[in-house]
């Protein structure tokens, strides 16, 4: 089946000196994987690297066979040129970890129109407005929503269940957050829904991120957290 869909691009893996292995996640296809041959050495090496970043927005052609291997591209255009993504350092970092969340949450994700446009509208959101430290606090907290467990901060209890995405005052078995935790989290909700009118501090921002990967660990299999964290908690301390 022939194939011409929006997708952004979220890791580049070494296959050997000459060729590569890019993943994606696509509006028509989900989480698809292609091999790129001459990557690293070759006439069009170069064009292909410049083409082909982590974090791209493109347009990708190629004959879909849904087999479990990877797919061959016919053609990759940039759909969208960012202005100051790779300048400036802040969102340097925030974009390198929203990546890193992506490919962990995406990884075994079919295609979604509506989440694809979440996200693409995300990252042009990210280049084109004043950098806020706190929004990939609120990626996070909007992406659980297309994946299926978005907290429910309607209902009330000093401990959040981790596991069952819910408020409790009863201390439950499974993984949850302590009192303080759970203030901070259905504090930051709150912020977040308007993360323009209001920022958290440095130290409930680091705080949060973790508990939001803690979060994230208990819904999604064998989710790993991204190594760019600690550079983010760095900034942040």
């Amino acid at each position: 089946m022939f194939v011409k869909t929006p997708a952004i691009l979220l890791a580049i893996i070494k296959y050997n000196d000459s060729d590569a292995v890019i993943k994606t996640y696509t509006a028509q296809t989900g989480f698809t994987n292609f091999f790129i041959r001459g990557f690293y050495k070759g006439r069009k090496a170069r064009s292909k690297k410049a083409l082909l970043q982590p974090n791209a927005l493109l347009e990708l052609s190629f004959d879909y066979k849904n087999k479990g291997q990877l797919e061959q591209l016919k053609e990759s255009q940039t759909l969208y040129h960012y202005k100051n993504f790779h300048t400036d350092f802040d969102k340097l970092n925030v974009s390198t970890f929203l990546r890193e969340v992506l490919l962990e949450s995406l990884k075994n994700e079919q295609e979604d129109p509506v989440l694809f446009d979440f996200i693409y509208k995300a990252f042009i959101k990210l280049d084109q407005e004043s950098f806020h430290p706190d929004f990939h606090i609120w990626f996070m907290f909007e992406l659980s929503k297309f994946l299926g467990f978005y907290p429910d901060f309607d209902a009330d209890g000093h401990y959040f269940d981790l596991q069952n995405a819910i408020f409790t005052n009863k201390l439950p078995l499974s993984p949850y957050l302590n009192i303080e935790e759970s203030q901070l989290f259905k504090k930051a909700s709150g912020m977040i829904f308007a993360y323009k009118k209001g920022k958290l501090s440095q130290k409930d921002r680091q705080r949060l991120i973790n508990i939001l990967l803690k979060y994230y660990e208990q819904h999604i299999s064998q989710f790993k957290w991204p190594k760019s964290v600690k550079i983010l908690n760095q900034i942040y301390e």
